[in-house]
């Protein structure tokens, strides 16, 4: 079987990063920390804890972190993306990556809401939430419950069809679109989620109307380029 890499973006995550490497391990073979120009130990955490590092003397946004971490893998393994905070959890990793092995998807998208509504999603979240699936679901031409899920698993072939051009808002999106039109299969699996971890700095309504606009506004480029 391939090896699978781990590629945690992070962002002054030193609170739950050790746990969330050390819990990956078990799964992978190897975990690479992008830390994306903390102002606090998530550098010396993440080393201590077995991983890789990758470090951004700045903070240039989650697209950016994924693309060093993509950038890095140079052979054909599998390829996990999982947040740094904690919110997700590593032991549903197999979960992700079953579909990749057995040969049945190049991208396999970690689903908060593939069973039905999350009942701990706070609902202003959900409905800002809903819009961009559709936006980003109608731009890509697929069909997706959680559009903006950072835990997925990625087969060796998806690798190098990324723009990456996003830096921050809308690159989860972005990577669904570019999956799409490389006629790469997706799939869905269902993954839980912890919100009492929720680190995210950003306002959720300014994250949407950004992530909403960007998809927009790609769409329109990509359609005048055709």
């Amino acid at each position: 079987m391939a090896n699978i890499v781990a590629i945690i973006p992070a962002y002054n995550e030193e609170e739950e990063l050790a746990n969330v490497i050390a819990t990956t391990l078990k799964y992978v073979d190897k975990v690479i920390v992008v830390d994306d120009g903390s102002v606090d130990k998530t550098a010396e955490v993440a080393i201590e804890a077995g991983a890789e590092l990758i470090s951004h003397s700045t903070n240039l946004g989650k697209g950016e972190a994924l693309k060093s971490g993509f950038k890095a893998i140079k052979d054909d393994s599998i390829i996990v993306t999982i947040d740094g905070d904690g919110q997700h959890n590593p032991d549903e990793i197999p979960i992700l990556i079953k579909p990749i092995i057995e040969d049945g998807a190049d991208l396999v998208n970690g689903s908060r809401y593939m069973n039905g509504p999350e009942e701990n999603t706070p609902a202003y979240r959900r409905v800002g939430q809903k819009v961009l699936d559709i936006a980003t679901n109608v731009s890509a031409g697929i069909s997706i419950t959680d559009s903006q899920s950072g835990f997925r698993a990625f087969s060796s072939k998806s690798k190098d069809c990324f723009r990456f051009k996003g830096t921050g808002f809308g690159i989860e999106s972005e990577m669904l679109v570019d999956a799409a039109e490389s006629g790469l299969k997706i799939v869905e699996v269902p993954i839980t989620v912890r919100y009492d971890v929720d680190g995210s700095t950003k306002d959720p309504i300014t994250h949407g109307v950004g992530v909403l606009f960007n998809i927009a506004k790609d769409k329109i480029i990509r359609t005048f380029k055709k």
